[in-house]
């Protein structure tokens, strides 16, 4: 072999692996962000799985890891012990940590309100929640959604239960009323052949926003980084609504609980007021919705009423809102 030509193709791959050097830098300078959800993986959280398998915010040097959740999973202690970046949670909830002394603060908002229900048998003679009056409930007890109900329409059930995944007991008594998420529950009970009506808790009163949230030390720290977390699962929210079958395989793959129907059944329901059609608003909050939050809480004893409900979100992350 000529001793010319040896060193020419020296020179070409010395060249195409400086070339290559920049992309492999980039590659590894990706850090994992890891996105905590509060349940299984479902159509609620889509725009963060959207944001993870489309691998946006590769641009910004972050890479978004979602970590499913369930019955075990308690996201706002979790991340503010550093267990994962950023979490999924209800702004009362959030609220009421942050006045507890955690250092957690909402940055970005998926739904604009928690889709609390009240599922309750069939019967054209029930016309308001306070029709329900003395019938046994299964609910989350002590929540705030549940205290605040009860005293701002004057409920009073005829006994109060845990509620539990199993539809059993509520089938079988006819004057059960059940706690769930409107996304999935009714569908889950007409499934199973139950005829139910529901009383939306956001439509009587109660709507803190669904949220994604992170601490004190990773805006202070890493601002940068929350901005490109930020503005990564807008993107994936933006393209989840737009096209939601897309990753619709993946999920159900994930969560077997959730059927095609109920899936479908929820993404409508989320495009019907829970998400903005407006990609450049996805995530948007603002301080009257957590002034009324914060007032909901104080009526019913679970805020101070010197605690200023501003500790607990920061608006800053999603520009244009």
């Amino acid at each position: 072999m000529p001793k010319f030509a040896s060193s020419r193709r020296s020179l070409l791959l010395a060249a195409a692996l400086a070339a290559a050097a920049p992309l492999a830098a980039l590659a590894q300078e990706a850090k994992p962000v890891r996105v905590l959800s509060n349940w299984f993986a479902q159509p609620d959280q889509g725009g963060y799985w959207q944001a993870q398998q489309d691998k946006l915010g590769k641009e910004a040097g972050i890479q978004i890891a979602v970590q499913q959740g369930g019955p075990k999973i308690q996201t706002i202690p979790q991340v503010a012990s550093g267990q994962a970046e950023f979490g999924i949670a209800n702004a009362d909830d959030v609220l009421l940590a942050r006045q507890r002394g955690a250092p957690v603060k909402a940055v970005f908002v998926h739904l604009d309100y928690v889709p609390y229900d009240l599922v309750y048998h069939k019967n054209p003679a029930v016309k308001s929640i306070t029709d329900l009056q003395g019938r046994p409930f299964a609910v989350s007890l002590g929540f705030a959604y549940w205290e605040w109900l009860k005293k701002h329409f004057q409920l009073k059930p005829g006994r109060e239960m845990p509620v539990t995944g199993d539809l059993s007991l509520f089938r079988n008594d006819p004057q059960m009323v059940q706690q769930g998420l409107s996304l999935y529950l009714p569908a889950r009970m007409k499934g199973a052949g139950i005829e139910v009506d529901q009383f939306k808790v956001a439509q009587l009163g109660y709507r803190p926003y669904y949220v994604l949230f992170t601490t004190d030390e990773m805006i202070q720290k890493n601002p940068q980084v929350v901005k490109a977390t930020v503005a990564a699962v807008q993107k994936g929210w933006a393209a989840f609504m737009a096209k939601p079958d897309a990753i619709k395989p993946y999920l159900l793959g994930l969560n077997q609980q959730i059927t095609s129907d109920v899936y479908d059944s929820a993404v409508r329901d989320m495009a019907d007021g829970m998400v903005p059609k407006d990609a450049g608003k996805i995530g948007c909050m603002n301080d009257a919705r957590w002034k009324e939050l914060a007032e909901q809480l104080r009526s019913v004893n679970f805020l101070p009423a010197g605690f200023d409900e501003k500790q607990a979100y920061d608006r800053s992350f999603v520009p244009g809102c």
